[in-house]
Parts: C-alpha cells; sequence; structure tokens
C-alpha cells in the first residue's frame, strides 16, 4: 500500500516510470517529473529527517527493546498507513463510480470521477478537508489547501453535471463499499463498475 507507493511509486500510473519519494532523480524528470525544480533539494533535506529518525528509534530500541518501541511507535504508524488507504479509497470506489478502459478514457473522466464525502469538522480541520475537497486534487494539485473550498464551490458550479459529492455519513458509506464493490463488471457503454454479483466460474 502506502510504502510500497513511496519506495516504487505502485499505482501512481505509468507517465512517471518508476519513482522514489527518497531518490528524487528516480523517474521521469522532464515535464512529469515528480520533484520538479527546486523540490529535489528539500527531498534530500527531508531524507536527513527520516535517517536521524530511525537512528533515534534504534537508539530507542536498544535502550528500552524492540517490543516497547513497535508498541509505542509501530502501531500508531501503522494506523496511520491504514487510515491513508481507506482515505484514498473512499475517495475513488463506491458502486456508482465507473473506471474506464483506455479506449474509454479521457482526463475529464479521470480528474472528476473521485467522490467528495462529508468527514465532518475534526477530520477536515485535521486533514485540512482532503476528503471532503479531493475532487479539486484531481483537477488541479497546485490549488493549496486553504483556497480549497472555495475553488470546490466554484466547480459545483461550473461543473453541476460532473461533480460527485456523496452525503452519506462517511461510515455508513465504508460500510457501503465494502460490502457492495466486491468485484468488477462492464457496463454496455465500456465502463467498469463495481458490483456486489460475483462472477460465475467459467468451467472448462
Amino acid at each position: 500500500g502506502w510504502p510500497a507507493y513511496l519506495l516504487w511509486g505502485a499505482s501512481g500510473g505509468p507517465v512517471r516510470g518508476t519513482t522514489n519519494h527518497f531518490l528524487p532523480h528516480m523517474g521521469e524528470q522532464g515535464q512529469h517529473s515528480l520533484f520538479p525544480g527546486g523540490w529535489k533539494r528539500k527531498v534530500w533535506w527531508s531524507d536527513v529527517g527520516v535517517v536521524a529518525t530511525l537512528a533515534a528509534l534504534t537508539v530507542w530500541g536498544t535502550q528500552v527493546g524492540a517490543a516497547k518501541v513497535l508498541a509505542a511507535y509501530g502501531l500508531p504508524y501503522l494506523g496511520c498507513n491504514f487510515w491513508l488507504v481507506l482515505y484514498t479509497w473512499m475517495q475513488h470506489t463506491d458502486v456508482d463510480v465507473p473506471h474506464y478502459d483506455k479506449a474509454e478514457w479521457n482526463w475529464t473522466k479521470g480528474a472528476f470521477l473521485t467522490i467528495d464525502r462529508p468527514y465532518g469538522g475534526l477530520l477536515d480541520f485535521l486533514h485540512h478537508r482532503i476528503g471532503s475537497t479531493h475532487v479539486l486534487h484531481h483537477v488541479n494539485h497546485s490549488i493549496p489547501h486553504y483556497n480549497a473550498v472555495k475553488a470546490t464551490n466554484a466547480l459545483k458550479e461550473a461543473f453541476p453535471h460532473l461533480y460527485l459529492y456523496d452525503p452519506t455519513p462517511v461510515w455508513q458509506a465504508t460500510w457501503r463499499v465494502l460490502t457492495k464493490c466486491l468485484a468488477v463488471t462492464r457496463t454496455d457503454h465500456g465502463a467498469y463498475v463495481f458490483t456486489d454479483q460475483r462472477p460465475e466460474p467459467k468451467m472448462a
């Protein structure tokens, strides 16, 4: 999941090639560079922080034991990883959100086929509204979070037939996605949608 994306760009799409969030010169370096311009230097400084943190955890582990470090640091890390995956899953998956193959896909479909949801005031505050203004992120990822609500409202007004918002409370929506998005079927219009009907196995 998340570590594979950071280390190899897993599920990040083919345009950048194999990327690495710790080695900024990996992958495409032109127009589609993951870290253009001065961002490469910032990644190297971030790497220094990562190495320092790992060194501190190692020293801590030698003093109190690996089990305590895993309990105090490893379990919260896994919780954070779970939350990131859950957020991403709910941003891009539901029973009525289609996916397209190469012949049917275009940029507009790809950008707008993601879902804004009501995560509530606390989670919106903690995560800079990443779940309730996520469609905007697909349309223009350079807009900062403090302008996301204003820009999302503009999207709603300009593209009411494309913008997706699901008012279902997020935990109810999560249960629906968990229980109803079990398999994928192709529609007559060339789209792939989730279904809770597993296909019958073909007999040899």
